[in-house]
């Protein structure tokens, strides 16, 4: 039976741009879509988006679950595909696998599978387990053990749980360059989240240009069709929350670092490895795993790979087919890239020039899309709603005694 005749959707748990690329995915094949979100963002107002709906509350809270049971029995929504697009509710999902899944179909595998990817602290083991390169970490459990620890600075303070210490500060992490600062750093971070967590790494010298992915589609680890790409800008430049500008490059390299960790957890589904090159030593070092749609994954599909149709394919039955990724393409989230330009050219880094032809190629838009024209409306909103709502909350971080709204935003 073809796949547009079963008339299965997707409900996609986010609506920001990488579940504009998802129901876009979709959507273009027949496949109804359907979106939840606290706040409406970019694929909302997608034209390939048959049904939108609002949770009011964080999609952290175990309530979001009976949600997700009641709404597939009162909306028809029964054994439709349940993509979540943002870690925590990647986490959600996988904790609550058997009672999600006897209502939906699961582009999400369980806890015990993801939870390498989830939590930094695991993943850094699977890293020595498998003799993947890992930057140096640290995990000082207070302040107090910080003078005896043998660290050559730059170092960052980060989370173990990436959106814990990002959702109250908008920072993914925290850089020291000497022991006072780090004293610092580990107190900020020690306000907002707990010290258990709290991670101290080296900086891999070099800038966005050096990090490198492995986009996968995988069979219980093995990876059945995979592409890789390099970052050229984020943003924030420094720490970024986000890859701004992405090139399909061919680095074959990489594969056998990625297929490692990917066959030690047994991945399923969709899975991007992130790595930096380290120019002390020349290795590609493991940053992060994305068990989820990623930012860029819209690149894939222009590049031969339709990731998320050939994950809804399987989930319904139909095994994917050999396929060869054609390089050269690139990715664009102009509405981060162009302060990202900008960033680059105060620091002496770049010029107006050199930036503008950058641009210049085959670029894929994480937004702007002819066909599709009204979430670039949306993304703008949504975007400029954040900004201000963290500078709030920075503000907040600031002013209040001992770390205490940095805690309630945190929670």
């Amino acid at each position: 039976m073809a796949v547009r005749k079963q008339n299965i959707g997707a409900v996609l748990l986010g609506s920001d741009f990488k579940a504009l690329a998802v129901a876009r995915s979709l959507g273009r094949h027949g496949i109804p879509c359907a979106v939840i979100d606290t706040t409406p963002r970019s694929a909302w107002y997608s034209r390939y988006v048959t049904q939108r709906f609002t949770w009011p509350d964080s999609m952290e809270d175990p309530a979001f679950v009976s949600y997700l049971l009641r709404l597939a029995k009162e909306h028809g929504l029964e054994r439709w595909v349940l993509v979540p697009m943002q870690d925590e509710v990647v986490e959600l999902v996988a904790r609550h696998h058997e009672q999600l899944g006897a209502v939906y179909q699961l582009a999400t595998q369980d806890w015990s599978v993801l939870r390498w990817a989830g939590d930094k602290r695991l993943t850094d083991r699977m890293a020595r387990e498998t003799g993947v390169p890992y930057p140096q970490t640290w995990y000082p459990a207070s302040v107090d053990e910080l003078d005896g620890l043998d660290i050559t600075y730059p170092v960052i303070v980060k989370p173990a749980i990436s959106v814990h210490l990002q959702y109250a500060i908008r920072l993914k992490a925290l850089p020291a360059n000497n022991l006072d600062e780090l004293r610092s750093q580990y107190a900020r971070a020690a306000s907002i989240i707990s010290a258990d967590e709290i991670m101290i790494q080296e900086i891999i010298p070099g800038g966005g240009t050096q990090q490198y992915s492995v986009a996968n589609y995988c069979k219980d680890g093995e990876p059945v069709l995979r592409m890789t790409a390099q970052r050229i800008r984020q943003y924030p430049i420094d720490y970024g929350l986000g890859s701004s500008f992405v090139r399909a490059v061919e680095v074959p390299e990489l594969y056998d670092l990625s297929d490692r960790v990917l066959r030690f957890m047994g991945v399923t589904g969709m899975a991007e490895v992130e790595f930096k090159l380290d120019p002390r030593d020349h290795q590609y070092k493991l940053l992060d795993i994305n068990v989820r749609p990623w930012g860029w994954h819209g690149l894939c599909r222009a590049c031969g790979l339709d990731f998320p149709y050939i994950h809804y394919r399987d989930i319904l039955g139909h095994a994917p087919q050999p396929a060869t990724p054609r390089y050269g393409a690139r990715w664009l989230r102009a509405i981060t890239d162009l302060p990202a330009g900008v960033q680059l050219m105060r620091a002496g880094m770049t010029t107006p020039l050199a930036y503008a032809q950058s641009l210049f190629g085959k670029n894929v838009y994480s937004v702007l899309d002819w066909r599709d024209p009204l979430p670039a409306l949306g993304d703008f909103g949504s975007v400029l709603t954040r900004a201000l709502s963290a500078r709030l909350a920075a503000l907040r971080v600031r002013s209040a005694p001992n770390g205490q709204a940095g805690r309630r935003a945190h929670a």
